[in-house]
């Protein structure tokens, strides 16, 4: 019988590494392991520090990518958005915005604040669940974006509804605060255009961040670029809930992979760091760029720990850049050749 307090904690089933299957990024057959836990429940504070340690979620499966052998790179990416100023880029694509939508805002920036109604855009921020309305635009998107036609209630409400996320309610109620259910947890944006959902993003709401879990939209409005928006818009959130929650700093978006174009653009919003999986320590991305050219394939950042990092270029490689890789991540050859030129391993 789970007690109260026992209820309030995490609880994690360890479902260890996970075998290879084909990469989304690169196309790779047999791409990346990944080290797996199943959380039945999770505070919103241990999944803080879980995403800062490079995991991520996908519903309630939590996963780590093993860069000692992975086919692409994926470096943790946040933006501070307490510090970031929309761009001349971003301006420009707000401006589009507003004159497709005709919003009668004067500042263009009015439209990242608040659960606006202009011009036929309206934006509501709700606890993530399940409508028939959300589905079948999730629906749309799968098919004509990802070409999956293989899509089923039970695999939504799985991936971006149900999460594992114990609601954490604030200590007090705050007035004027934009969360629905005033506390931390999991929540769906919803953007509205003339009366119709077109697109939902899936957000965590957490003690030191907004993480983006997922955005998906309908196709019929891919001329609005709503993944830009959508971005923006989190980010302005963040800026909103800094106000009442001062520990709430930071942007998250997923992963950063530099060698997936699609994945690349989340470097536009600035300023960002990566999060150095070696030293677990956030470096500016600028800081970052100039060591990913020259290891495309992993790295640390910080120059300091090379002889002990697993940067890798290629598998053949492997030795000569990392030698002090986990001994059984090597094969009987790579092993006594790394043992002729190391004391420990």
């Amino acid at each position: 019988m789970v007690t109260s307090s026992e209820s309030k904690r995490s609880l994690l089933r360890l479902l260890g590494m996970q075998s290879r299957s084909e990469c989304g990024y690169c196309g790779t057959e047999d791409g990346s392991r990944f080290l797996a836990l199943r959380a039945i429940r999770l505070t919103c504070d241990d999944y803080q520090t879980l995403i800062d340690r490079g995991w991520r979620r996908a519903g309630s499966l939590l996963y780590l990518t093993d860069h000692s052998d992975a086919c692409c790179a994926y470096y943790t990416i946040r933006c501070h958005a307490l510090e970031h100023v929309p761009s001349a880029s971003d301006r420009k694509h707000l401006r589009r915005i507003r004159r497709h939508l005709s919003a009668a805002v004067d500042n263009v920036l009015d439209l990242l604040v608040g659960g606006i109604e202009a011009g036929g855009l309206e934006v509501r921020l709700e606890a993530a669940s399940f409508t028939e309305e959300k589905f079948a635009v999730f629906e749309k998107y799968q098919v004509a974006v990802h070409n999956d036609e293989d899509v089923s209630r039970q695999g939504f409400r799985r991936f971006l509804c149900d999460s594992p996320l114990l609601f954490q309610p604030l200590a007090r109620p705050v007035e004027g605060l934009v969360l629905p259910a005033s506390g931390l947890g999991s929540y769906h944006q919803c953007y509205y255009v003339d009366g119709r959902l077109a697109a939902v993003g899936v957000l965590d709401i957490l003690p030191s961040c907004v993480s983006s879990v997922y955005l998906f939209y309908d196709p019929d409005f891919s001329h609005l670029s709503l993944g830009t928006f959508s971005a923006l818009r989190e980010i302005a959130l963040v800026q909103q809930l800094h106000e009442h929650l001062p520990n709430l700093r930071y942007y998250y978006m997923g992963y950063y992979i530099p060698s997936c174009p699609k994945m690349t653009y989340k470097g536009r919003w600035r300023p960002a760091d990566l999060l150095d999986l070696r030293t677990l320590k956030w470096i500016p991305i600028d800081r970052c760029l100039e060591r990913i050219a020259r290891h495309p394939v992993f790295c640390t950042f910080d120059p300091d720990v090379d002889k002990l990092s697993i940067v890798r270029d290629s598998r053949e490689q492997v030795l000569d850049i990392a030698p002090a890789i986990s001994p059984e991540l090597l094969t009987p050859e790579e092993r006594c050749r790394a043992l002729e030129r190391i004391e420990v391993l």
